[in-house]
């Protein structure tokens, strides 16, 4: 009895070690299901609904260029590269930006801003993808013209597009959405604002809620004017004549394209309350659980595939993905407590008024508000009280001084960006940002020089792993970055 009950121990035992294939897979996916589980039961994963509701976006305009350098209006696709100082902005971007922990990164189908956006890239270890739709503005007939000579060309029709009417030296009737931009293919307020928009909702569809975008000053500057339903008129004239976007500028808005969207932050300006801390945890939590997902299917496709060695290699690449996504959640919670703690022990900041006193920038109060009738204005007046709101075509490039050295203290001592090993092509997370050499002569090898009128390119990858086809968005002639015109103006 006893020697039978042995031998069925025996038995049972040996059929245990010998699981077919498909049954230990099946039980590698339950123990890596528990543990996914646990990880999500401890960071609290789930995010009320209405956070999926509505999206954050950073837009960031791309460094200084060989185009903004030159002085002259650049809408080419894929258009000129970054000057040093241009590369020396796009790194301090991720000083200034790069702790908010975003769900993506994308950019413009021009070279200029995923040069930009590598070094988002490199630190966040995300792919660069490149979207047709948030490229410039094109310039048309005015393409290869005087970036200083905008306020009496170029810069007129997004103006007409975005404020009809609001300066009367500029006619509505000459000037408004359905307005097209002379040379190009059809290119109007209304055709601009629906591919910024398809952008923006393919964003929206991959299931992204807090994304950086990298795009043109124009670009930017102009669709915020046409869709932030949190200024009057005369506030947003305000902010082009006194805030244009400079390189590496950033927006932040609010919202969707069914409910409308909010502008929060125009480059450092607060147009909205700020995110509260629970708000900020909530949605980090969200992006922590979508890269702890895509982490377990990295794993669990690997494990399909049976093979010992690419088994492995996926383990250990999610190990230190895992890491990594617990790292960056770290960084952008703590970032956020600092802040608010910083907001208890000092000088409250002054408070931008949002309301019917669009004094934000007083010096521009003198501005009419009213669509007179002065179409018999000289053009010189015209272009006198517009070169002010086209001041985004002419800003002088900004020097590189956002480089924190607390920010730079604590990337020396964060482990998380010397987690070893990842997961296919992503960019390799060793902290030393400046080492992208490879990622810049690979996008710079695609053009040296600015590209010719209507030239279109397929960008593939950024060099971080962009993904899609940048393929040259259906415009006129030359899709690039105008930048709203003058020296700063993207002639880049």
């Amino acid at each position: 009895m006893n020697g039978a009950s042995e031998g069925v121990i025996q038995a049972s035992s040996r059929t245990r070690v010998k699981l077919p294939g498909r049954q230990r897979r099946t039980a590698m996916y339950r123990i890596l299901g528990v543990v996914v589980a646990a990880i999500a039961m401890l960071i609290g994963a789930a995010v009320p609904a209405s956070a999926a509701e509505s999206m954050r976006v950073t837009f960031v305009r791309h460094g200084e260029s060989e185009g903004n350098a030159s002085g002259l209006i650049d809408t080419s696709t894929p258009g000129p590269v970054l000057t040093p100082l241009g590369q020396q902005q796009a790194e301090d971007v991720v000083d200034l930006l790069g702790d908010n922990n975003y769900d993506a990164i994308y950019a413009s189908t021009m070279v200029r801003t995923q040069l930009t956006a590598a070094p988002m890239s490199e630190y966040l270890g995300l792919p660069v993808q490149v979207l047709p739709g948030l490229q410039e503005i094109e310039a048309g007939v005015f393409e290869g013209t005087p970036e200083a000579n905008a306020s009496r060309g170029y810069g007129l029709y997004p103006i007409g597009w975005a404020l009809p009417g609001v300066i009367p030296q500029i006619p509505v009737d000459r000037f408004n959405k359905g307005t097209v931009m002379p040379g190009t293919d059809g290119l109007n307020g209304y055709v601009f604002d629906a591919r910024v928009d398809g952008a923006l909702q393919t964003m929206y569809d991959n299931g992204d809620r807090n994304v950086i975008v990298y795009s043109h000053g124009g670009a930017i500057m102009f669709w915020t004017m046409m869709n932030v339903e949190n200024l009057t008129p005369i506030q947003k004239l305000q902010l082009l004549q006194t805030a244009a976007l400079g390189n590496t500028d950033y927006v932040v808005i609010e919202g969707n394209n069914e409910d409308g969207w909010t502008l929060v932050d125009w480059n450092g300006q607060r147009f909205s309350p700020e995110p509260t801390l629970e708000a900020e945890i909530a949605l980090q939590q969200r992006t922590l659980t979508r890269q702890l997902d895509a982490t377990f299917n990295d794993v669990a496709d690997a494990f399909a595939t049976g093979d010992v060695r690419t088994i492995l290699t996926a383990v250990k690449g999610g190990a230190a993905d895992t890491q990594f996504s617990f790292a960056k959640f770290r960084r952008a919670v703590t970032a956020k407590i600092t802040n608010e703690i910083g907001k208890l022990t000092s000088q409250p900041a002054e408070s931008v008024d949002t309301g019917n006193t669009p004094a934000v920038h007083s010096q521009v109060a003198s501005v009419p508000a009213t669509t007179g009738n002065s179409q018999t204005a000289e053009s010189t007046d015209i272009a006198a009280r517009v070169s002010a709101a086209t001041s985004s075509f002419g800003a002088k490039p900004r020097s590189s001084t956002k480089k924190s050295e607390a920010v730079d203290a604590d990337e020396a001592s964060d482990g998380a960006k010397s987690v070893p090993g990842t997961l296919g092509t992503r960019p390799a997370r060793n902290g030393n940002r400046g080492q992208l050499s490879g990622i810049k002569d690979a996008i710079t090898s695609i053009v040296r020089k600015p590209g010719k009128t209507g030239e279109s390119t397929s960008s593939g990858t950024s060099g971080t792993g962009t993904a899609g086809d940048a393929g040259a968005d259906s415009g006129s002639s030359g899709s690039g970055d105008g930048d709203g015109g003058g020296s700063q103006s993207n002639a880049a």
